[in-house]
């Protein structure tokens, strides 16, 4: 009996080792919160492995929360709206709402408007040229995006002017 408790400290040291290599593994391929990291080692791992495994990618910097959100930020915020982006990393990515405003301060600011009058070269959108029906549907296309009504109509009105 005394030669099968050594064997068991065995197997949770593998597993953790395990572990560690799987999260190592998982981050070499692309940044994750600690959330998704987290989720995906706790598929295959006992609580104690994905504990240290997440500890230990976080001693060596692989992990950052910080680093993810604001990189999230910059990147994603050229496509949509600051707000919604921002949701997404709350809900979607399982980061904090004080990591959010610290990264928030970090992140490049994202013109708004500017993506707006993007997103009407994009979809070929002249309003003093579009129909009632192209202009409501275009609207409705950035509000599902995010992007705030009075931005919205503002820039509208200024490309139809």
């Amino acid at each position: 009996m005394r030669e099968r408790q050594p064997q068991r400290e065995n197997e949770k040291s593998g597993d953790i080792k395990r572990a560690r290599h799987r999260a190592l593994y998982i981050l070499e391929r692309s940044d994750r919160t600690e959330q998704e990291l987290r989720a995906k080692l706790e598929r295959s791992y006992k609580p104690e492995a994905v504990e240290d495994a997440v500890a230990y990618v976080k001693k060596y910097h692989y992990l950052d929360d910080m680093r993810y959100a604001v990189n999230y930020l910059n990147s994603r915020g050229r496509v949509k709206s600051r707000r919604q982006v921002e949701q997404e990393l709350l809900y979607k990515k399982g980061i904090s709402k004080e990591i959010l405003e610290e990264a928030r301060l970090e992140a490049e600011p994202q013109d708004e408007r500017e993506q707006i009058r993007r997103w009407m070269e994009k979809k070929q959108i002249q309003p003093e040229t579009a129909s009632q029906e192209e202009l409501r549907k275009f609207y409705l296309f950035l509000m599902r995006r995010g992007f705030r009504s009075e931005d919205i109509l503002s820039e509208i009105r200024l490309s139809g002017s």
